[in-house]
């Protein structure tokens, strides 16, 4: 793990306990640790030559010479437990709500099956063409709202286009491109037209002037072909990969209705729809599947069970990786999956998380309670298994501030869709990449609002989380069904936002934009020094595209840090930006500090090449 650490004389006196005949310096290099023996946190070089301190790093085949302290031990967890010490005898801050709280504080106008953090104060929200209470000013129901994430007010916009179980995407300018959606709709109560293959864009502002952007009847702002549950990704070139849907609504998908293509926006002049054998092998439960892009500029693709490495220039597989034990993980039997926050200290190891889902389409089958992980850099991946706390389909995996995934919403029964779901999982789960297998989870307070089929959830740049949305029905339905459309928004406070130590304050200017392998001077206040000596990390992440528990993009690393100087409780820290596109695709992104895990409210930039 890097990050920058004031060395205390505490801690000096630690190390010098310890035994002086083996010296990091001296000790041979862990292979993919930078040229360094492994460190405290991560002390075990596994025999794939990766830092870890899981019973599979620190077992048999470890280099006792490349970990730390010239043994092969694991970490001791039980010492580095908020309110005890850590390792090196310091105390941590103790969070006073343990397990977090939900609070309920508006309203969002429209039902939330989409959402997207377009700026730091401003949430773009849509649904699909329906009845919702939320209006236009000619009195039809709108499905779009910008939601102020100040004053928890929303303001209504139009959009001609059916945006139902449509994708999205950011530009490296940070604008927003929402492509695909549904069929053409109209009542007396709303109006649309046909969303099959369209594309909108939105550009963000801050003076609620931003409307959608959008002309169906010209080409240039159409797909090459229908794309309902479609996925889109931002690659390494700023380049937006189009993925996969089906070219009609319906349940599940079928070899008529599939479109196992790609695609790129902003499109090539004379670009044609590449075909991928691998979307038609992941039949029916390939719509909305995840991508991510890869330290090698390749693409990493799931669906159903299956996962490969794909070259976007070549158009060619790279590699076909094991099938995923368990049941399908895609929709409708939708799990949650995530890409594990990137560190530089594991050579930025691309670690996916693949958790629950539904063994079969039935509205009695149990949601899985099994996950995956599969570490992409590994000689030979291979998926390592694991237990959630309980069952769960359609949660939504947020990655905290922290490095954490916290699994939220969905349900225990069924399966996606309208009515098919049943038992709501209220109990939010929280993962710790970095725990030994077998204790990476635990269990946070409840929600009291059942949140199922269109539900969502993200990080908010104060560090909460945003979580709204839910409607098991066709159509808004407030009375004689079980799970009545729901328009409450919750914040989620997780525990380290409760603790005894004031929170950080990156109180320098963030420059607007920022290049990549740039060095950021950044002026961090940590408030106070006497009870807790400053432990500091920087945390970069990209929110992405949220909606049926796929977020689009997200994606979080550590950055390297060197402290520079110190004033008082003022460190001033010379950040490192990623060194390449491929970790950090371009695009908006927010920075977090933490001290001693509690985090700062995170500033915003745009990185760019």
């Amino acid at each position: 793990m890097v990050y920058a650490r004031k060395t205390s004389l505490l801690l000096a006196a630690s190390l010098l306990s310890m035994a002086l005949t083996w010296t990091a310096e001296a000790a041979a290099a862990c292979k993919y640790n930078n040229g360094l023996a492994c460190p405290m946190e991560t002390p075990c070089c596994s025999p794939h030559g990766h830092c870890g301190n899981s019973v599979l790093a620190c077992g048999t085949g470890c280099s006792a010479e490349s970990s730390y302290n010239g043994a092969c031990q694991r970490y001791n967890y039980d010492l580095a437990t908020p309110g005890s010490v850590n390792g090196a005898g310091l105390p941590k801050p103790v969070p006073s709500l343990p397990k977090g709280s939900f609070k309920v504080v508006g309203l969002t106008g429209v039902a939330a099956q989409h959402i997207a953090l377009v700026t730091p104060r401003k949430m773009l929200i849509i649904d699909k063409a329906e009845d919702n209470p939320a209006r236009l000013p000619d009195g039809k129901a709108a499905h779009t709202v910008e939601y102020d994430l100040e004053t928890n007010e929303y303001r209504v916009m139009d959009v001609q286009t059916n945006t139902f179980c449509s994708g999205g995407g950011f530009l490296p300018n940070g604008t927003l491109i929402s492509a695909g959606g549904a069929e053409a709709r109209g009542t007396h109560a709303f109006q649309t037209a046909k969303g099959f293959q369209s594309l909108r864009m939105w550009q963000p502002c801050e003076d609620n002037s931003c409307q959608w952007i959008e002309n169906p009847e010209d080409p240039a702002w159409q797909m090459t072909a229908n794309r309902w549950y479609v996925s889109v990704t931002t690659m390494p070139t700023g380049d937006l990969f189009i993925l996969g849907g089906s070219n009609e609504s319906l349940a599940i998908n079928r070899e008529a209705t599939n479109n196992p293509t790609w695609e790129i926006y902003p499109r090539p002049a004379d670009f044609q729809p590449v075909f991928l054998q691998f979307m038609v092998d992941a039949m029916p439960n390939n719509l909305y599947p995840n991508v991510y892009s890869l330290p090698d500029g390749n693409l990493y693709i799931f669906a159903n069970q299956k996962s490969m490495i794909y070259n976007v220039q070549t158009q060619q597989e790279v590699k076909r990786l094991p099938d995923l034990p368990g049941g399908p993980r895609s929709y409708p039997l939708t799990g949650s999956h995530v890409l594990l926050p990137l560190d530089p200290a594991k050579n930025y190891d691309h670690e996916i998380l693949v958790c629950g889902g539904s063994a079969t389409m039935s509205t009695r089958s149990n949601a899985l309670q099994s996950c995956g992980r599969i570490n992409l850099h590994a000689d030979d991946p291979q998926w390592e298994m694991d237990q959630m706390p309980t069952p769960r389909l359609m949660g939504d995996p947020v990655i905290l501030a922290d490095g954490k995934i916290l699994l939220l919403n969905g349900a225990q029964v069924g399966y996606a869709g309208f009515l098919r779901a049943s038992n709501p999982t209220y109990t939010p789960a929280v993962y710790d990449p970095n725990a030994p297998l077998g204790q990476r989870f635990t269990e946070w307070v409840p929600s009291n609002i059942a949140r199922m089929y269109h539900s969502t959830a993200t990080l908010l740049p104060d560090g909460t989380v945003f979580v709204a949305g839910s409607n098991q029905n066709s159509e808004v339905r407030y009375v004689n069904v079980p799970f009545p459309t729901e328009y409450r928004v919750e914040i989620f406070t997780p525990p380290y936002l409760t603790t005894d130590l004031e929170r950080p304050e990156i109180v320098s200017t963030i420059p607007e934009f920022a290049a990549y392998d740039e060095k950021v001077e950044v002026v961090v206040d940590v408030k106070s020094k006497d009870r807790y000596a400053p432990e500091i990390t920087f945390m970069l992440s990209h929110r992405g595209f949220v909606t049926h528990s796929t977020h689009m993009s997200q994606r979080m690393t550590k950055l390297v840090a060197t402290q520079v100087s110190e004033a008082g409780t003022q460190i001033t820290y010379s950040v490192e930006m990623p060194p390449t596109t491929n970790l950090m695709p371009p695009g908006p992104h927010y920075i977090h500090v933490l001290n001693n895990g509690v985090p700062s409210k995170a500033l915003h930039f745009i990185l760019r090449n």
